[in-house]
């Protein structure tokens, strides 16, 4: 099985932790990102989360290349709590990185459990990988949720996800 992870690209907005329910849509560079990290590639099944910023481009893709896609609630980004909606300026650079270092000992007050959000979606990745086996794969999702399967794949443990780069529109693949 050949699977690939997009990342949405940039949103309406700038650069802001918008979580689990900012739902900006992508802005005209973003469509640019994602049509350009796409361009020449086919896939046999998308799946997208239902944030705008990833199924609007995840749609017009399925529709573009006839392709099947599923959308999945468990491919939301991980809950920021208080920091949603904010820029790392407003929040603080200090409080930003150490949260990026240690995010179990410093989440945003109300965010969502990285045990949980990690759940959630390898649980969308063992259902999408089960069911297609011998086919190619493209999951259009969010920073967080490709940081918490590239850490599934690689072996590493999911407080060290947020060493992991994620470029917006960045489509990397693996082979299953």
């Amino acid at each position: 099985m050949t699977l690939d992870l997009l990342r949405h690209g940039e949103p309406e907005g700038g650069r802001l932790y918008r979580g689990n329910l900012i739902n900006d849509p992508l802005s005209e560079k973003g469509w640019q990102q994602m049509q350009a990290s796409t361009h020449g590639k086919h896939w046999d099944f998308i799946a997208t989360s239902p944030m705008r910023r990833c199924q609007a481009f995840a749609q017009y893709l399925s529709e573009k290349q006839h392709i099947k896609m599923q959308v999945f609630d468990a491919l939301k980004e991980i809950g920021f709590g208080d920091w949603q909606g904010r820029s790392a300026q407003e929040i603080g650079q200090s409080k930003v990185d150490q949260f990026k270092q240690n995010p179990l000992e410093n989440q945003p007050l109300g965010a969502e459990n990285l045990y949980d959000f990690q759940s959630r979606v390898l649980s969308v990745l063992e259902k999408t990988t089960q069911q297609h086996t011998n086919s190619s794969v493209l999951i259009v999702a969010h920073a967080g949720v490709i940081r918490v399967i590239k850490s599934h794949l690689l072996n590493l443990p999911i407080e060290k996800m947020f060493t992991i780069e994620v470029p917006s529109a960045s489509c990397e693949r693996f082979k299953l």
